[in-house]
C-alpha cells in the first residue's frame, strides 16, 4: 500500500499579523502545512485557525527568535509533528525610528536582537530540518529598502537589514550543496499594523516617493513568497528583490504623474 502524500510545510515568524499572516494565509490556501511562529501566541492561534479553515493542518506556536534556547524548543515540536520544513520565512521584525546620537541600548539591541539574530536562530534551526529534505527547499529573509536606502533616524535598524542582506548571499552559499535556496524580499511601506501610522500621517509624502503611486499590500509580498517557494525559482538564489512599486527609483517619481496630469489638461 502507498503511503499517502503529505503537503508540503511552511515555517513563518511572525505569523500573528501583517505580511506574516498573509504569507501563512497564501500558503494555505495552495495546499501547505502552516506552522505559525508569534511572540503573541493569540495571534499566532488565529493564523493557525484560518489556516485550518481553508483545509490545511496547521501549529500555533510561541515564539521569541530572539531566544535561543525557545527557538530549539519550537523546531524540535515542527520536527515531531510535521517531520519536515519545505519553505522557512524570517519574517518577524521590529520598527524603531531614532537618531544614531538618540539609540539607547535598550532599542539598538532589540533591533539587533530581532532582525538579525533572530533570523540566524531560526535559520540554523530549520536547516537542520530541511537538509533531511530530498528536493532541499526555500528559506525566505525579510529584507526593507530601507537596507539598501537608508533614511533619517533609521540608521540602526537600516543596518540590521542590510545585514540580513549580506547574511542571505552567504546562506545562499552556504546551503547550496544541500539544494536550499535562500533569497529575499524587500517592501517599502506595506499597510500592516507596524508601519500604518506613517500611511495615515503622511500619505502624500510617501506616495511621492513610489512610482506606481500606491502602497503595497501584505498579499503582494506573499505572492513573491510563493514564486520563490516554487519550482518557478529553481536557479534562482542568494537574491534580494524589491517589492515597493519601484520606490526610489528616481530622485523625484512623482514628476510623472504631474507631467501625466498637466498632458491630460492639455487634451480637454
Amino acid at each position: 500500500m502507498n503511503e499517502e502524500k503529505s503537503n508540503p510545510v511552511i515555517v513563518v515568524t511572525g505569523a500573528g499579523q501583517g505580511i506574516g499572516k498573509a504569507i501563512s494565509l497564501y500558503f494555505a490556501e495552495r495546499g501547505y502545512d502552516v506552522a505559525a511562529l508569534d511572540k503573541n501566541l493569540e495571534n499566532a492561534l488565529a493564523t493557525a485557525k484560518e489556516a485550518e479553515e481553508l483545509g490545511t493542518k496547521a501549529l500555533a506556536l510561541e515564539c521569541d527568535v530572539t531566544n535561543r534556547d525557545q527557538v530549539k524548543d519550537v523546531y524540535k515540536k515542527i520536527d515531531d509533528e510535521f517531520g519536515k520544513i519545505d519553505v522557512q520565512v524570517n519574517n518577524a521584525g521590529i520598527f524603531i525610528r531614532e537618531r544614531i546620537e538618540d539609540f539607547t541600548d535598550k532599542n539598538c539591541d532589540a533591533l539587533i536582537d530581532v532582525n538579525l539574530k533572530g533570523v540566524l536562530n531560526t535559520s540554523r534551526e530549520a536547516i537542520k530540518i530541511m537538509k533531511r529534505n530530498e528536493n532541499g527547499g526555500s528559506i525566505i529573509n525579510a529584507h526593507s529598502i530601507l537596507g539598501q536606502f537608508p533614511d533619517f533616524g533609521l540608521g540602526i535598524y537600516g543596518a540590521t537589514k542590510a545585514g540580513v542582506r549580506l547574511l542571505t548571499r552567504v546562506l545562499a552559499a552556504e546551503c547550496a550543496p544541500y539544494g536550499i535556496r535562500v533569497n529575499g524580499y524587500a517592501p517599502s511601506v506595506t499597510d500592516t499594523p507596524m508601519v500604518h501610522h506613517i500611511i495615515e500621517e503622511r500619505p502624500d509624502a510617501k506616495l511621492d516617493q513610489i512610482p506606481m503611486r500606491e502602497f503595497g499590500t501584505p498579499e503582494q509580498i506573499a505572492k513573491l513568497c510563493w514564486f520563490f517557494a516554487s519550482d518557478l525559482s529553481e536557479y534562482t538564489t542568494g537574491v534580494n528583490v524589491p517589492c515597493d512599486g519601484g520606490t526610489w527609483d528616481v530622485q523625484r517619481p512623482f514628476m510623472a504623474w504631474n507631467e501625466v496630469k498637466k498632458e491630460r489638461e492639455e487634451s480637454k
